[in-house]
């Protein structure tokens, strides 16, 4: 049974939101209104250019911050051996959820789908709410299915190379509306507690997911606000600002994240261009997002241990 309400945010990896130093609501609703506009005005958001600018914007700017976690690893393993094997945990995790993707590709799609709920619900412990924030967190995923749904169709069927993950497109839809409306509860919640970051982050976000096409609308908040806010949150964990530190890292597993790309494209190769960038990408970023998600549980469960030995 989901809790009715969420202490307020301490874990390793948490930021106060309305106290961040990094303004990603403010930017996420700036590139929203500015590609809204630009849509209104006849511009194509949804060719061949447009595609690749957001896929690599995805990998470029998104996905680093799980880069951080080899990091955040290194700064608290206890001994090489301790530190070599949560790295072999965590390279491992990705090689599986390779593997999976090969072998049974709509069911890799279905649990990339549910950790990426799980994992951006995360993002809205402003809430106050299990239950508000998961709702947050299917509506970041089903909205563009309100306007886009053969699109996001398409992308499910490039992504598995399966007809049957189609279907998956129209169950997102049924439960858009209401996740939506779970959701618009959530931000109500925030404002009502004077948040002030969070709600506009949230709303730029979904009009975002809903307005522009899937990946536009996808790249808007994976960039603008979700990466640049965990990327800042490993960053005061580690209490370290120096770009020197972090660069050796963020810059070897992002080369490791085209590596896997160019994999993807090549097992794709009978699809259209757009098709497999799309599909390359989105595979990139479920690959490793699951052992993202494991380090992260495990450095707060190593944090909370240390808490309570206090």
């Amino acid at each position: 049974m989901l809790q009715a309400t969420l202490p307020e945010p301490r874990g390793l990896f948490t930021v106060a939101l309305d106290q961040s130093i990094f303004p990603g609501a403010t930017v996420a609703l700036g590139a929203t209104v500015a590609l809204l506009v630009a849509a209104a005005a006849g511009l194509p958001l949804s060719g061949s250019t447009a595609l690749f600018a957001r896929c690599a914007a995805i990998l470029v700017f998104g996905l680093p911050h799980g880069a951080l976690d080899i990091e955040l690893i290194r700064r608290r393993g206890s001994s090489d051996r301790g530190l070599a094997s949560m790295l072999t945990v965590y390279l491992g995790i990705g090689a599986i959820m390779a593997a999976v993707w090969l072998i049974a590709p709509v069911a890799a799609l279905a649990t990339f789908i549910f950790i990426a709920v799980v994992h951006f619900a995360e993002d809205w412990a402003a809430m106050r709410s299990r239950f508000l924030a998961a709702g947050t967190g299917v509506a970041l995923i089903a909205a563009p299915t309100m306007l886009h749904r053969s699109t996001v169709a398409a992308i499910l069927v490039s992504l598995t190379h399966a007809s049957e993950a189609a279907p998956l497109a129209d169950a997102l839809l049924i439960v858009a509306p209401v996740a939506l409306a779970i959701a618009a509860t959530g931000i109500m919640a925030m404002i009502a507690a004077r948040r002030i970051i969070a709600p506009v982050a949230a709303t730029a976000s979904l009009v975002a997911l809903v307005a522009l096409p899937p990946v536009a609308g996808f790249a808007v908040f994976f960039c603008l606000f979700h990466s640049p806010r965990h990327f800042v949150g490993a960053q005061l964990a580690a209490r370290r600002w120096h770009v020197a530190r972090w660069l050796p890292v963020v810059v070897p597993v992002t080369c490791a994240t085209f590596t896997i790309v160019a994999g993807v494209d090549l097992i794709r190769a009978e699809l259209a261009v757009p098709q497999r960038l799309t599909a390359a990408a989105f595979m990139a970023l479920s690959i490793l997002t699951v052992p993202h998600m494991l380090v992260q549980a495990l450095l707060q469960r190593h944090e909370a241990r240390a808490v309570g030995s206090r």
